[in-house]
């Protein structure tokens, strides 16, 4: 049940950008190699989306832990 709950919460805004940043620093990757210019800001744009992806999911966990435990109190 608490599956269901925390998949109404997903931000697929942020998880399709990304999925496309990822596949886009692939095709960088095979034509240049990873010491691009491009190449690197992408990565830093990647990380710091997944920490937000990471830190949205961490706080949804969090919230709906609190209003299970509201609900059996």
């Amino acid at each position: 049940m608490k599956a269901i709950e925390f998949s109404d919460t997903e931000n697929m805004d942020l998880l399709m950008e990304i999925v496309n940043l990822k596949a886009k620093l692939s095709g960088i990757y095979n034509q240049t190699g990873p010491n691009s210019s491009e190449y690197i800001t992408l990565s830093i744009r990647l990380n710091l989306l997944m920490n937000k992806y990471f830190e949205e999911k961490a706080g949804n966990i969090i919230n709906n832990e609190k209003i299970y435990e509201m609900q059996i109190n």
